[in-house]
C-alpha cells in the first residue's frame, strides 16, 4: 500500500539525507541512532523527522487510540514518533517506548526458526506434519511443513472451529485447546495454491517445540532475541503499563482470551522492529532459504518464509489482532525499514506508512 503522500515534496531531500548519514537526534528523542555527518546532511535529516512528526500528528488522532511508527536504515533507527492514545480510560499517551502485538508480523520469527532447525538437520520442511504433531485427521500425512510455511495447505483457519463450539475471541483459548481445534478440521478446504490461514503457524510452534526442546517463545528468545539484543516476548495478551490497550472500531477495549502462538503474539516497539527489519540485509538467520519455495500469491507478488515479496522486490507484512494492527516493510534493496504499530482497528496504519516512504524512501505507487 504505497503512494506519495502529502509530506511527499520533500522525499528526494530526505533520501539524501539518509544517503549522506546521519546528525544527532534532537532532545528527548531517545530511541534514535546517531552518526557523525556534515551540517548540510544534518538539516536534511532534521528536515525529514520533523516531516514525519507531522505525519504523525496528520494521521492520529489525538485522544483515540495511537500508532507508534519508527524508521531505520542498515539497522539505525533514524526517526521515531508517536501519538493517540495507549489507554483511553487513564488518557495514557502511546509514545516511542509503547509496545504492541505485532499480530501476524510475527509469523516471519516462526518460520525462520523452522529454517534455523532445519540447517541443523533436526527435520526438513517436506516432512509431513504429521511427523511432530499427533492426533491430525488423514491429510496430517500428506500436508509439509513448507506448505505450513507458505500457505499452500489449505488447512482451514482455526478460529472456524473455535467459533462452531462457542469460544469467541474474548473466550479463553491456549495453545492446547487451539491445536484441538486445528485436529477437527477433518477437511481441507478445495482448490490449491495459497490460502491464507492461521492455523498453519499454530501447527509450526508446535514443530518448533518437538525438535528444539524448547516452546517457540523459548527459542525466539534464547536463538533470536537475546543473542541479537532486540527488547521482544512473544507473550499474546500480555499485560504492563507500557503495553498499548487494543480498541474496536466503536473505541470499546477488545480483549482476546486467544493464547495461541505462532502466528501472532510478539510484543515489542517500533523501534525493535526496525531493528530486526536489518537481518534481511546480511544476516546469519535470514539465509538464501528465505526464499526457497515462494509460492504466488497474487498481482504478482510471492509469499516467502512469513513474508510477502511485493512486484518490486520490498518485503512486506501486515498484521491484526483484535484492535493491533501493524505493517512492517522492508526495501528492496534491504537497506530501509519502517514499521508501523496501532491499538486501535480503525488506527490509519497504512496512511502513515504511505507518507513515511514518500518521505525516507522513494515514491510509491497505491
Amino acid at each position: 500500500m504505497r503512494g506519495s503522500g502529502p509530506v511527499g515534496v520533500i522525499a528526494a531531500v530526505a533520501v539524501l539525507a539518509v544517503l549522506s548519514g546521519c546528525a544527532a537526534a534532537p532532545p528527548g528523542r531517545t530511541e534514535v541512532g546517531t552518526r557523525p555527518g556534515t551540517v548540510h546532511a544534518a538539516a536534511q535529516l532534521a528536515a525529514a523527522r520533523e516531516a514525519s512528526d507531522a505525519v504523525v500528528a496528520e494521521r492520529v488522532p489525538a485522544a483515540e487510540p495511537g500508532c507508534s511508527a519508527a524508521v531505520a536504515r542498515k539497522g539505525v533507527v533514524l526517526w521515531a514518533g508517536a501519538g493517540g492514545m495507549a489507554d483511553l480510560k487513564h488518557k495514557i499517551p502511546d509514545t516511542i517506548e509503547t509496545r504492541f502485538d505485532i499480530a501476524s508480523v510475527s509469523k516471519q520469527f516462526t518460520a525462520i526458526s523452522i529454517l534455523m532447525l532445519q540447517r541443523e538437520g533436526k527435520l526438513k520442511v517436506s516432512d509431513p506434519i504429521a511427523r511432530y504433531v499427533g492426533g491430525l485427521p488423514p491429510w496430517g500425512a500428506s500436508v509439509t511443513l513448507d506448505q505450513l510455511i507458505h500457505h499452500t495447505s489449505r488447512i482451514p483457519d482455526y478460529w472456524v472451529e473455535l467459533d462452531e463450539i462457542g469460544i469467541g475471541f474474548s473466550d479463553p483459548a491456549d495453545q492446547a485447546a487451539t491445536l484441538d481445534a486445528i485436529r477437527r478440521a477433518t477437511r481441507l478446504e478445495p482448490g490449491s495454491g495459497f490460502l491464507y490461514s492461521n492455523s498453519n503457524y499454530v501447527l509450526l510452534a508446535e514443530v518448533v517445540r518437538k525438535t528444539s526442546g524448547l516452546t517457540l517463545p523459548q527459542f525466539l528468545d534464547e536463538r533470536i532475541f537475546t543473542p541479537l539484543g532486540l527488547d521482544m516476548v512473544l507473550a499474546p495478551t500480555l499485560h504492563a503499563d507500557d503495553i498499548a490497550l487494543s480498541y474496536d472500531d466503536d473505541l470499546n477495549r477488545q480483549e482476546a482470551g486467544w493464547t495461541s502462538y505462532g502466528h501472532t503474539g510478539i510484543i515489542t516497539t517500533a523501534s525493535e522492529l526496525v531493528r530486526w527489519g536489518d537481518q534481511y540485509r546480511k544476516s546469519d538467520i535470514i539465509q538464501q532459504d528465505f526464499f526457497d519455495g515462494a509460492v504466488y500469491e497474487a498481482a504478482g507478488e510471492y509469499y516467502a518464509a512469513g513474508m510477502d515479496i511485493e512486484v518490486d522486490g520490498d518485503l512486506n507484512h501486515t498484521g491484526r489482532m483484535g484492535g493491533f494492527v501493524s505493517d512492517f516493510t522492508v526495501s528492496a534493496d534491504r537497506e530501509t525499514t519502517i514499521a508501523v504499530m496501532c491499538n486501535g482497528h480503525l488506527s490509519d496504519r497504512f496512511g502513515i506508512a504511505k507518507d513515511l516512504w514518500a518521505i525516507w524512501g522513494r515514491p510509491l505507487a497505491e
